[in-house]
């Protein structure tokens, strides 16, 4: 029987003000690989506005994307989970990210507006390179 990596869970809850500096949810790991395999974000008092999407990807100078919700999907206190289709883009859900990064919660384009806070959950796995 082929071993798995346990899936983990980063949750919590980050200020417009972190999201649009960028987050680290998850530090790099010495040796090891995070793998994003699901998550969902949800906003808080108020639907997100001016930014094009909030991005969960590596840390890497240059980020690997692991999966984004554009803001048309954050209205006020709806989960906008990965795979829904008019909202998200989950380029990287499932592809190891590579050695030595962590996760980051991120805003693109503008800043993040209107929303006081961003939910998030973040299934991920950490496997030797």
């Amino acid at each position: 029987m082929a071993a798995y990596p346990k899936v983990r869970v980063a949750q919590g809850q980050l200020a417009t003000v972190a999201v649009n500096t960028g987050t680290v949810i998850v530090p790099a790991v010495a040796g090891r690989t995070l793998t994003v395999v699901d998550g969902w974000l949800r906003a808080i008092g108020g639907a997100a506005a001016t930014a094009t999407s909030v991005d969960v990807e590596s840390t890497a100078d240059t980020p690997t994307l692991a999966f984004k919700i554009a803001v048309g999907g954050l209205t006020q206190n709806a989960v906008a989970r990965v795979g829904l289709a008019t909202h998200s883009t989950n380029t990287g859900v499932g592809t190891a990210l590579d050695e030595d990064e962590g996760i980051q919660i991120t805003s693109t384009t503008n800043n993040l507006a209107t929303a006081t806070h961003i939910d998030y959950c973040v299934f991920y796995t950490v496997s030797p390179s």
